[in-house]
């Protein structure tokens, strides 16, 4: 404005000088005429001194201006009132992968993949009256993915639309990923603690306002701890994600699935029958579905595992328990689907509270247990077919101050699931290295052998020859004169390592036995490669001696094998001589079980062995070979 008003009276100036500068004798046509030229020639001089500056300054600022947008990675767009666009910045072109003249062409609506081209006319509508707004969407870009925007729109004269749009894909993927970590378990993507919790309330809320039942079940993997400390934690881990895939494909729609940790697995059912018969068999029937994918056998990194599920659950109609009652309920009656064989499911009842008291508290005694020196060593003579001790089996009794003489079967199992077989098994070992050590200086018991059981999570473990070898040396025993004996189970896996691992005990002067032969699954051709020098026929096929033809044919069948491999072969849970005789005759020449002795104390059993112990069994004659 100051500029123009310069302008005109620079104008009107020059023109007064010229009217007066003029001589009177001149005026007339021509002199006017003059006079025109001359101010016409004064305001060329004034446009291009002054106005034509200005307006390359114009244009100067508006190409930085236009540089500036297009530079950008914001997107800037200007709008007609149906949504054509009639300006687009660079900005925009590139983070949807489209040339100014290919987006020129098109329309709000080829782009958004939220809203329909309904809502986007009434949205451009709504701006034009309101005048501006800030929202979210995403535009699908021309390779298919969709960008996260974040757009400001503003109405401009009431014709048009400019808008300024942010991408905040970067954004969006970190606050999907904190949802993820606050929600999620980072291992197999299920549904965490926190959300379980939350979803468990809904739940709750669900039938207290709909008059239907609902149920928790807590579904924990059989023998994955043995899975995990003898393959490794990574299969360890892939075996879970599995089972967490199956659990998820097994559910019905409504229902949720997640991961408290370890192995442990929560489902949660909605909406169930309001009669709690029907909602029973409901849960019946998901939690067969539930066992039967884990159940399946799974190939992971080239080995084949098998496992089955434990399931506890617990029933419940709106709002009459809390949700940390559900919980301690379906773990409740998990553990006694485990208890009663496992690969079951089982309903919660009141009367399972008191066990699982009694299991919480035995734990409690057994943390404590080592540190009071609790535990006693017991022996079991092993015996040639002459009735000669040659050596016994190290069994391990809990003396516990109220409960009195506790037997292994009553808490070992406990001892595995918590991890503290890990501490009892060394203590085991050493001490057994220290009774050999012992009985080197009596010639009585200097030739004899102990043989101790090796847990599946202690051979599991990764310096567990290193163990061995510091046990070995701190002791100073005769290594030939300890057998760790393994369970069939335990020798199942990675051949090549369990090879490599049992070769350097063996290297360290110990043998090696197996026991429990015959229950498990492992083959032939594995079991050539093993360096073992002793199995041990399980008792279930010594009790049925001597039986039917078929029940004998399988001992024979077990020895012709064992001599084919040039193993020693001894048999457990004889008690009585006509199993003896029906060994002997099929080439079985050492034995263990009552016929000889029941498991006495340590110190009973070298006393008895320092007497010259014998044995009430008539001794057989030797058999040839």
């Amino acid at each position: 404005m100051a500029f123009a008003v310069f302008l005109v009276a620079v104008v009107f100036g020059g023109t007064l000088l010229i009217e007066l500068a003029w001589p009177v004798s001149q005026q007339g046509a021509q002199s006017a005429l003059a006079r025109a030229v001359m101010v016409a020639s004064l305001l060329s001089v004034i446009v291009a001194a002054l106005v034509l500056p200005a307006l390359t300054r114009l244009r100067q600022r508006a190409g930085n201006a236009e540089k500036a947008i297009n530079s950008t990675n914001d997107g800037y767009w200007v709008l007609d009132g149906s949504g054509r666009f009639i300006d687009v910045n660079e900005g925009y072109c590139r983070t949807m992968g489209y040339t100014r003249d290919q987006v020129m062409k098109l329309s709000i609506a080829d782009f958004e993949a939220v809203a329909t081209a309904g809502q986007i006319e009434a949205q451009l509508k709504r701006i034009m009256h309101k005048g501006n707004e800030r929202f979210e969407t995403r535009h699908r870009s021309r390779t298919g993915e969709w960008v996260d925007l974040e757009i400001t729109v503003t109405a401009v004269e009431g014709r048009y639309l400019v808008a300024f749009l942010r991408d905040i894909s970067q954004r969006k993927l970190a606050e999907a990923r904190i949802q993820q970590l606050a929600f999620f378990d980072p291992l197999t993507g299920l549904s965490n603690r926190r959300r379980l919790q939350d979803r468990i309330e809904q739940a709750i809320l669900i039938s207290t306002s709909r008059g239907t039942h609902g149920a928790i079940l807590f579904v924990d993997l059989d023998n994955f701890k043995l899975i995990n400390d003898t393959r490794g934690h990574a299969i360890g881990d892939k075996l879970l994600v599995e089972a967490g895939e199956r659990l998820r494909g097994a559910l019905r729609a409504g229902d949720t699935v997640g991961r408290l940790g370890g192995d442990e697995f929560v489902v949660i059912m909605e909406a169930l029958s309001a009669n709690s018969q029907q909602a029973v068999h409901q849960v019946e029937l998901a939690a067969d579905k539930f066992r039967e994918a884990l159940g399946k056998p799974y190939l992971l990194d080239g080995l084949l595992l098998h496992t089955s599920a434990s399931i506890g659950a617990a029933l419940f109609f709106g709002a009459g328990v809390l949700m940390g009652e559900l919980l301690t309920q379906a773990d409740t009656a998990m553990y006694e689907a485990k208890r009663g064989g496992r690969n079951r499911c089982v309903f919660f009842e009141p009367s399972m509270q008191a066990l699982l008291t009694r299991r919480s508290e035995l734990e409690m005694d057994l943390r404590r247990a080592m540190a009071r020196q609790e535990f006693v060593m017991y022996c079991q003579p092993q015996v040639d077919h002459q009735g000669r001790l040659f050596g016994g089996e190290v069994l391990l009794r809990w003396q516990h101050p109220v409960r009195g003489l506790v037997a292994p079967l009553d808490f070992i199992p406990l001892a595995e699931e918590t991890g503290l077989i890990l501490p009892i098994g060394a203590w085991v070992l050493s001490a057994a290295c220290h009774r050999l050590k012992e009985w080197q200086s009596d010639e009585k018991t200097q030739g004899l052998q102990l043989a101790v059981n090796v847990s599946p999570m202690q051979f599991g473990q990764a310096d567990f020859v290193d163990q061995l070898h510091d046990v070995l040396t701190a002791s100073g025993c005769n290594p030939a004169r300890l057998k760790l004996e393994l369970t069939e189970t335990q020798l199942i896996g990675d051949t090549d390592a369990m090879v490599g691992k049992m070769a350097a005990i063996i290297a360290l002067g110990v043998s090696m036995s197996m026991d429990d032969f015959g229950t498990g699954q492992s083959s032939l051709s594995r079991l050539r490669r093993l360096p073992l020098r002793q199995i041990k026929i399980d008792q279930s096929f010594i009790s049925q001696l001597p039986g039917e033809a078929g029940d004998r044919a399988v001992v024979n069948a077990i020895m012709a094998m064992a001599e084919a491999m040039n193993l020693e072969v001894i048999a457990e849970g004889v008690e009585t001589e006509a199993q003896r005789e029906c060994l002997a005759q099929a080439g079985c020449l050492l034995y263990q079980g009552y016929l000889f002795s029941k498991p006495i104390p340590m110190p009973d059993f070298e006393l008895k062995a320092r007497e010259g112990w014998t044995f009430d069994a008539t001794p057989l004659p030797a058999l040839p070979g």
